[in-house]
C-alpha cells in the first residue's frame, strides 16, 4: 500500500456488508447474506493488514490515516455494536470475524494520534 488507505476497497467493504445486513434484516437468501459478509470480511482483513504493515514504515501519509481514523472512531463502534446483536447460527462465525476485524481497527483508531 505504501502509506496510502485504499479506500475504494474499505468503500466496497462497506457496501457490502450494509448490503448484507439490509438482506437479513429482510429476511433474504442466508447463503447470498453469508457470501456478502464472507467478501467482506475478506476486504477488511486485507485492509487491516495493510494498514499494520504500513503504520509500521518509516514514512506514511498521516493526514490520510487521520481522517480515516477520525471516521472510524464513529463508525467501528457502531458496526461492533450491530454485528453483535446478529443473532443467526448459520453466519455467526463469519459475523465473529467482522467483529473482529472491527475491533482491531478501532485499537488502531483509539491510539492514532495523527
Amino acid at each position: 500500500m505504501y502509506g496510502e488507505i485504499d479506500l475504494e476497497s474499505y468503500t466496497l467493504s462497506i457496501i457490502r456488508l450494509n448490503t448484507a445486513l439490509q438482506k437479513l434484516e429482510d429476511n433474504g437468501e442466508i447463503n447470498e447474506i453469508r457470501n456478502l459478509l464472507e467478501e467482506s470480511h475478506a476486504e477488511l482483513e486485507k485492509l487491516y493488514k495493510d494498514i499494520v504493515d504500513d503504520l509500521n514504515q518509516d514514512e506514511i501519509n498521516v493526514n490520510e490515516y487521520y481522517l480515516f481514523f477520525q471516521n472510524g472512531k464513529q463508525t467501528f463502534p457502531q458496526y461492533i455494536e450491530i454485528l453483535g446483536n446478529i443473532e443467526n447460527s448459520e453466519i455467526n462465525d463469519v459475523v465473529m470475524k467482522l467483529i473482529n476485524v472491527f475491533r482491531n481497527l478501532n485499537k488502531i483508531a483509539d491510539a492514532f494520534k495523527g
